[in-house]
């Protein structure tokens, strides 16, 4: 857990750029931790999965919070003004595992049902 919050913050380009990689993610806004989850394969989820609210539950809470108003507000946001950690993971139940704990530690609001 540790490595997970003292990594270094990347930008999306950063992270989309992770191919075949699997592991958590942290997004932040400034200091502030938006969400936390996982992935199978960070390119494809930096670069189709948040493109599309319908693949993607952070983009569909983010415009449920009527904070944007569609996905390409949204990605534009994610791109511009957010920074991620990120923590590979060796296995799918490793990385959930990791996920679960980071939530429950840190929170974050938009992980919220």
């Amino acid at each position: 857990l540790e490595l997970t919050l003292k990594s270094n913050l990347l930008n999306f380009e950063q992270v989309a750029s992770l191919k075949n990689q699997m592991g958590v993610y942290v997004i932040y806004e400034g200091e502030h931790v938006l969400y936390v989850g996982k992935t199978n394969k960070f390119h494809i989820r930096f670069g189709t999965d948040l493109k599309h609210e319908s693949t993607h539950t952070l983009v569909r809470k983010l415009i449920k919070s009527e904070r944007f108003k569609d996905r390409h507000e949204v990605v534009h946001f994610l791109k511009n003004s957010c920074q991620f950690r990120i923590e590979l993971c060796n296995s799918n139940r490793e990385a959930e595992a990791l996920e679960g704990i980071v939530i429950y530690i840190l929170d974050p609001d938009l992980n919220k049902r």
